[in-house]
C-alpha cells in the first residue's frame, strides 16, 4: 500500500503521476476509447433524436435501361 503521509509538498497531480506512471499505450488507448464513446454519443443523439422530413423525389431514368439486352 502506498502511503502519502511521507511525501514531499507537491502538487497532487505530479505526486501521483510520479507514483503511478501511466505507460503511453494506455493513455493512447484512453483516448481512443474515449473518442470512440464520444462519437458513438453523437450518433446515438442523432439517430434518436433528429426526424427526417420526408419529401418527394424524382429521378430521370434513361430508356435504354429499359431495353433487354
Amino acid at each position: 500500500m502506498i502511503s502519502l503521509v511521507n511525501l514531499p509538498a507537491k502538487p497532487l497531480t505530479e505526486t501521483l503521476s510520479e507514483i503511478l506512471p501511466m505507460p503511453s499505450l494506455f493513455r493512447f488507448l484512453t483516448l481512443v476509447a474515449v473518442i470512440a464513446g464520444i462519437v458513438y454519443g453523437v450518433v446515438f443523439a442523432l439517430a434518436n433524436f433528429v426526424n427526417p422530413k420526408p419529401r418527394e423525389m424524382t429521378v430521370t431514368i434513361p430508356p435504354d435501361k429499359f431495353l433487354k439486352k
